[in-house]
């Protein structure tokens, strides 16, 4: 193996190739490679190296096939016929854990991403590898032509996304693992994992305390108050963000729990977007309801003025006044 020297390119519409994911199930990723977005081409591998990932399954099911983005800097280079898809047991990263199952002689057309949906070329043993929903597995492409001597070669590509620590690893010289990261890829590899679910899928929940809990369906996290944040998510590339109201300045931003305290807002929950003020009648925000909120109403009431349209019906009327008096009186929390 040679430095990790990427190519990058724009791939516009080449995602498509060779994709065929049923709309009942589930592709796991890490990369955020989208068609029109930018890849990294790694023409840098030797015969025996691995590049790999690490994904984890959102549901009890079996994975059904692998997608591989394969691309050359121009495009046109033949079908390469690699050593194996492997699928490990997690282990401990950078090390995958035993194998659970291999393709060899996978086929990759130059060209874009390549889903694999067989274990034999001939097209009559379909993938079909058990993972349960939590379970964390690794899925890597092992090499049996060396690119690392030509750049023109095509290679597996990576997004430009930056590099995720814990999910990218390299079996260096076919002997050892490392974190691809530290080796200097620049993203995510472009491995994925097809998954036909045969339960619910579960994914990372954000709490209404702002606090993150892996293995939840979405059913399970609406029940909970919270907001679920998608199928194979986990909580560690997750942010629970939320809505939080700052009444020393007016302002609605996105910030987590403890930020929002921190900066004396009040949260508005995970998932949120829309603040509430919570003390309407405090005209002059200063965190009192007194005399100087009632003539602020008043003013701005006599005015015309949209604070003291209290109901956002466009009108000024008795109605305001009720829903200012209404307020004032509930007082702030």
């Amino acid at each position: 193996m040679v430095r990790f020297n990427h190519k990058l390119i724009s791939f516009a519409g080449a995602l498509a190739l060779c994709s065929g994911a049923l709309a009942d199930e589930i592709v796991v990723q890490n990369d955020s490679l989208t068609n029109g977005s930018t890849a990294a081409i790694c023409p840098c591998f030797a015969g025996g190296e691995e590049a790999a990932v690490w994904l984890t399954s959102p549901c009890d099911g079996n994975i059904v096939g692998i997608q591989i983005f394969w691309r050359s800097l121009l495009g046109g280079q033949p079908v390469s016929l690699e050593e194996a898809i492997i699928i490990y047991q997690g282990g401990t990263f950078p090390n995958p854990g035993p194998v659970k199952d291999e393709f060899l002689a996978p086929a990759l057309q130059d060209g874009g991403l390549n889903e694999f949906r067989y274990e034999d070329e001939n097209q009559t043993i379909p993938i079909s590898v058990p993972v349960s929903a939590g379970e964390e597995f690794v899925v890597s492409l092992a090499f049996f032509n060396s690119n690392n001597t030509n750049p023109s070669l095509p290679s597996i590509a990576s997004d430009a996304s930056g590099c995720q620590s814990g999910k990218n690893a390299v079996k260096v010289n076919g002997v050892f693992w490392a974190n691809a990261c530290t080796l200097g890829v620049s993203g995510d590899w472009v491995i994925r994992a097809i998954i036909e679910c045969g339960g619910e899928p579960v994914g990372a929940a954000c709490l209404p305390d702002g606090s993150c809990m892996d293995g939840l369906t979405e059913a399970q996290t609406i029940d909970l108050g919270g907001a679920w944040n998608g199928a194979g998510s986990d909580c560690s590339g997750v942010q629970c963000l939320g809505a939080c109201y700052i009444p020393a300045t007016e302002q609605c931003l996105q910030f987590d729990a403890a930020t929002c305290d921190l900066v004396g807002g009040i949260w508005g929950g995970p998932g949120t977007t829309d603040c509430v003020n919570p003390c309407p009648a405090d005209l002059n925000g200063d965190g009192n309801l007194d005399f100087f909120d009632v003539s602020a109403f008043l003013t701005a009431y006599n005015q015309m003025n949209p604070l003291a349209d209290f109901n956002d019906d466009g009108e000024y009327n008795f109605f305001d006044v009720s829903a200012f008096l209404t307020a004032y009186n509930s007082g702030c929390p």
